[in-house]
């Protein structure tokens, strides 16, 4: 398995622990990360994150026999209207930043990264008036050996 693919799996495994039991406002029914695009039903369980991978970036002048590697990631979560209205929309994105930025430093696969956010979208007409989305773009970044 390659350092881009175990980094992004670390980063699904602490979105996964949003959970009450973890603290959280939110528990997170399923997350979806193989999927290029989510077919929100009717029956589809909520709430929902779908990670999708949008770029990757390799800058080899990064230092002698190390380079440093970038990954553009977009989160989106789907909520339940009925169920959790706009303030479960804010407790969910709440529940994203902690879960992105812990208290400690991140390392994911024993590699020290940074993390950043963009600015997330919180609307999206063209999913009905059933669904409340949340759009968060996210930039990883670490330094690895050749």
């Amino acid at each position: 398995m390659t350092p881009i693919t175990r980094v992004i799996d670390a980063f699904v495994a602490q979105l996964a622990a949003i959970s009450t039991a973890n603290g959280h406002a939110t528990d997170i029914a399923h997350i979806e990360t193989e999927a290029i695009q989510i077919n929100l039903r009717s029956e589809t369980p909520l709430p929902l994150l779908h990670v999708r991978r949008l770029t990757s970036n390799v800058d080899a002048r990064a230092g002698r026999g190390t380079r440093k590697e970038s990954i553009s990631l977009q989160i989106e979560a789907y909520l339940d209207l009925k169920t959790h209205e706009r303030a479960g929309q804010d407790a969910l994105l709440n529940d994203l930043y902690n879960a992105i930025y812990p208290e400690s430093q991140v390392l994911l696969d024993g590699l020290a990264v940074t993390i950043t956010t963009g600015e997330a979208e919180l609307d999206d007409a063209e999913l009905g008036s059933r669904i409340l989305p949340i759009y968060l773009p996210v930039t990883i970044t670490y330094t690895r050996t050749r």
